[in-house]
């Protein structure tokens, strides 16, 4: 029937363009219209895995674009009603409406976006609170937590959560014989999420990353967190209560200042990387004094090696190690089986590297891992070193 790829698109736009028409008959051409029989055989075609790579790059070269044009093509032209049979009828595919000059897709069902598989269930954003119970986040929640007491201590406001809203100015408890409260907020791979803590400290928390935390820090105690994974903090400066990041075998230790900690079990180093002020790192076994300390000054990185068990401090391109908080990814003279681990985390998918040599090779590159699929960067790299991979589910085989 159809074996052109250029003629299959061309037939799918014209398929997206009589559906977002439907309400403007005067723009509808019937005659282009296309029977039940073609449009079947379109969405059909358009799964197929052999067109992946083709439906990503055209994704990518109009994604900046879109989301203007979308919204001037609701406005003028598809109404809510439209705009629902479009997302549960095509599922497809194409909106190609040259009236507006958009044009994106609306991938089906088992096609894998940005390298996942939608017809798996993502894990959810969770919250454990004081009981133990375990509430799931969405990023379009606005939503209140309460402790026991029933009164508020968190707020939820789409992609973050604010515990400043405190019953004392600072967001401490007054009473230091009140036992701590703790929350713990996981971030599953593939998502990322902020937080504000009482004192007004923010994180951003990575894919892949747990943080417990005191819903109320103690006044005139260290103020102590406990993370596993990978986060942005911003401190609130305060004297006489240093702030303690405690992740495995490695403390942190500040007052006020910005910083990037990461520290995945997988990983063989815990890195820490300052990018204002000053903090002192040291084995979580030893005791918190300034002899025993590591101090890194700004632009610089502590690299706790799990195995040696010791410290190095090197100075860093610390624009590298925070580009993840703006939707980036930077990698400079990194190891391919290193790069892979950090694309897992972000995409949400299992990769299998099965080229011992490629895995040793070295990659400078820079993605927009807002626009750009687990397939764009697949390509790039395949671009400058020749493998094969295949893709099934969210299972990436590369050879």
């Amino acid at each position: 029937m159809l074996r052109d790829f250029g003629k299959l698109m061309e037939l799918a736009k014209r398929l997206a363009r009589t559906i977002l028409l439907r309400g403007r008959v005067d723009k509808v051409d019937t005659s282009q219209e296309l029977n039940q029989d073609e449009r079947e055989y379109i969405m059909r075609k358009l799964a197929e895995p052999s067109h992946w790579l083709e439906r990503s790059r055209l994704k990518k070269d109009v994604d900046e674009t879109h989301a203007k044009d979308w919204e001037k093509l609701k406005a003028t032209t598809v109404n809510d009603s439209k705009l629902r049979y479009l997302g549960t009828v095509v599922k497809i595919a194409a909106v190609f409406a040259g009236i507006a000059g958009c044009t994106y897709f609306f991938l089906i069902g088992n096609y894998p976006k940005d390298g996942n598989d939608s017809s798996i269930k993502q894990e959810s954003i969770t919250l454990e609170l004081e009981n133990g119970s375990v509430e799931k986040l969405t990023k379009s929640d606005n939503r209140q937590f309460k402790n026991s007491k029933g009164k508020v201590v968190g707020l939820q406001n789409a992609d973050q959560l604010d515990y400043t809203q405190g019953e004392t100015q600072d967001g401490s408890i007054d009473d230091s014989n009140e036992s701590k409260v703790y929350h713990k907020l996981t971030v599953p791979y593939g998502k990322t999420f902020q937080l504000v803590l009482s004192d007004g400290t923010q994180v951003q928390l990575n894919a892949g990353t747990s943080l417990k935390y005191p819903v109320r820090f103690v006044k005139g105690e260290n103020r102590e967190v406990f993370m596993e994974g990978e986060a942005f903090f911003d401190v609130q400066k305060k004297q006489k209560q240093p702030f303690i990041v405690n992740t495995d075998n490695l403390g942190i230790q500040v007052l006020g200042t910005q910083f990037v900690v990461s520290s995945y079990p997988e990983d063989a180093y815990i890195n820490t990387v300052l990018l204002e002020g000053s903090v002192g790192l040291y084995k979580s076994s030893r005791k918190r004094n300034g002899e025993e300390h590591t101090i890194l000054e700004p632009g610089f990185m502590g690299e706790w090696n799990k195995e040696e068990e010791n410290i190095s401090v090197k100075e860093v391109d610390t624009s590298i190690h925070t580009a993840w908080t703006k939707g980036r990814m930077v990698f400079s003279h990194m190891k391919f089986k290193d790069i892979i681990k950090k694309l897992a985390r972000w995409y949400n998918v299992s990769i299998t590297n099965n080229n011992a040599q490629l895995g040793e090779e070295t990659f400078t590159a820079t993605f927009d891992v807002k626009i750009e699929s687990m397939e764009d960067i697949l390509e790039s790299f395949k671009r400058n070193y020749g493998f094969h991979y295949d893709i099934e589910n969210n299972q990436i085989n590369i050879y």
